[in-house]
């Protein structure tokens, strides 16, 4: 009986286990994070520019907990890689959505006085909102470059989540037709 008892207790054992992985650390799509959902597209003309922004996408924390950014990410890159994403706060002056170059240069992006902060590490309280834009660059300016949109990942309370949102968008180096 004796081994029969260590055997049931470590199945037991294992079994919470694997439940507070499930429950705690994967990640579920979704979450409190809301914000614009994959659809549309847009065509940006970069000449030969080979840095792009994309944004400006709306996020608004609609849980109980502060969510914090753990990772922001491209879907579907094609000849195009991300070299950063930043929060602006809500009300602040920012670029009016994807063009042609870097709209917010060197920084400081420190969030004091208005000023975006790295998305990375970045909180958003209860109801709060800002909006997201992402450096992207192309290796080859000549070439032309395609994303369909944007993955971020946070964390809320014990929770991790992944939301995919944005246009897909195409950089040109001619016109967009």
């Amino acid at each position: 009986m004796g081994a029969r008892t260590l055997v049931a207790g470590i199945a037991a054992g294992a079994l919470v286990v694997g439940a507070g992985v499930w429950y705690f650390a994967l990640r579920r799509d979704g979450g409190p994070l809301s914000g614009n959902v994959l659809g549309d597209a847009v065509c940006l003309s970069v000449g030969e520019t080979a840095d792009a922004t994309i944004g400006n996408l709306p996020l608004t924390n609609t849980g109980s907990d502060p969510i914090t950014i753990t990772a922001v990410s491209l879907t579907g890159p094609d000849g195009v890689d991300n070299d950063g994403a930043l929060l602006v706060p809500e009300g602040a002056n920012s670029s009016s959505g994807s063009k042609t170059g870097w709209a917010f240069g060197n920084g400081p992006f420190d969030g004091e006085n208005g000023t975006p902060t790295l998305a990375v590490g970045a909180q958003l309280a209860k109801s709060a909102g800002a909006k997201l834009v992402v450096h992207v660059h192309r290796p080859d300016p000549l070439g032309e470059a395609r994303l369909t949109g944007i993955r971020i990942e946070y964390r809320s309370g014990l929770r991790h989540y992944a939301r995919e949102m944005g246009p897909r968008h195409t950089l040109r180096p001619g016109r967009c037709s």
